[in-house]
């Protein structure tokens, strides 16, 4: 079976599933269109386009753009993402069996997507429907909300399935993992960009709110961005010794943290389409407090079960899920243990492989899906904002 998988780079988020392909053995090539941006490479991205010989660089030159094309034609399924639809036009055409993965479409902070039903916006979508709603061309969503934004032009009815990223599972004794995370203080990370919509501000809160009621705990930082000046100097005006900001670190760098913290800290808005560091708090077996507004959540959290999910601008809900893990040992530490499960037994690259082969037999072979929750299930529509 040959499955060829185009996007604009290979990064960490593409490998492990790429090598679960190969380790199924499948025939299998990922065609990358650029390279890494230099914004990327600051914040510690590599580019890993040169490093495997089953990456082809559209990019390169004549002759690799040939190579490409002649692969899309001719796989027995494609999978594009941040790839540019004319590439695959003689394909579609050719109604042969074809994913694009996609996270939401139409990214706000507040979830308020009335801007995008102008009437500008519909033309636009009516021009690729035809691609878009041909009988084999599929959705993989990468964002819980990805169906409700392809259903508001008509675009993949019945055709959205539970998708996402995958990074590197790593399998350990979870119970060695939870004694290495008990602490003389409780410890709680956020990891992201300093980006208003990834709202920094909330750990500032948090940390004033626990001072005043004398709870203390210990809060890293993690990342770099625009508004870690102002972080920093709110840490100073308030006195809060006990937040660290940590800046940029390497990937594992990251994940040695998340393997002693107690509580991970997600509190980004409708803007933040998927977001692997969740898959990676959890396989860490952290206890998750992450907002209901971001792309992976409704995926991967069933909520108070392997972690907690809050109304994304309810603070007082957020706070108070905090402080009930911070006072309760016993309650984050069996979130934590489920949490880590849900990636080992389901969110993974190798999973996802098996079930996407599945998925594509149901269809090749005209039979409803026969998955029935977890990745490549029916991503119903989701409208909660």
């Amino acid at each position: 079976m040959k499955i060829v998988f185009c996007s604009n780079y290979l990064n960490h988020h593409q490998l492990y599933l790429s090598q679960a392909f190969i380790s199924a053995g499948i025939d299998y090539r990922f065609i990358a269109c650029t390279d890494v941006g230099e914004e990327r490479k600051k914040l510690g991205w590599k580019s890993l386009n040169d490093d495997y010989e089953w990456v082809v660089k559209y990019y390169e030159s004549k002759e690799s753009k040939k190579i490409a094309d002649k692969l899309i034609k001719d796989a027995d399924l494609v999978i594009s993402g941040s790839f540019p639809m004319k590439h695959l036009r003689k394909r579609i055409l050719l109604n042969k069996l074809t994913f694009l993965y996609s996270e939401r479409w139409f990214k706000t902070s507040d979830g308020n997507i009335e801007r995008f039903k102008s009437f500008h916006n519909f033309l636009s979508n009516l021009y690729h429907r035809k691609y878009l709603n041909y009988r084999k061309v599929y959705m993989l969503c990468a964002s819980a909300y990805a169906a409700f934004d392809c259903s508001i032009y008509g675009n993949f009815k019945n055709k959205c399935f539970k998708w996402g990223y995958f990074p590197y599972v790593e399998k350990v004794d979870v119970n060695k993992l939870i004694e290495n995370k008990r602490h003389e203080k409780v410890e709680l990370l956020w990891c992201a960009r300093y980006l208003e919509w990834k709202h920094p501000e909330y750990v500032i809160e948090l940390a004033k709110r626990l001072k005043q009621e004398n709870i203390d705990v210990n809060i890293n930082m993690i990342g770099v961005g625009e508004l870690f000046d102002k972080v920093r100097i709110d840490i100073q005006k308030y006195g809060l010794e006990n937040v660290n900001q940590l800046g940029a670190m390497s990937a594992e760098k990251v994940r040695e943290y998340m393997n002693r913290t107690n509580i991970f800290l997600f509190t980004s808005d409708f803007n933040e389409g998927w977001g692997a560091v969740l898959n990676e708090a959890m396989n860490s077996a952290c206890a998750v407090v992450a907002s209901h507004a971001i792309g992976s959540v409704p995926f991967l959290i069933k909520d108070k079960q392997n972690g907690f999910i809050y109304n994304y601008g309810d603070f007082d809900e957020f706070y108070n899920i905090v402080k009930k893990l911070i006072l309760d040992q016993q309650l984050r530490e069996k979130v934590g243990i489920q949490a880590y499960y849900t990636l080992i037994n389901e969110w993974n690259a190798e999973n996802a492989v098996q079930k996407l082969l599945i998925l594509y037999d149901n269809i090749k072979n005209k039979k409803n899906n026969k998955i029935e929750k977890g990745v490549c299930s029916n991503s119903e529509i989701l409208d909660k904002y």
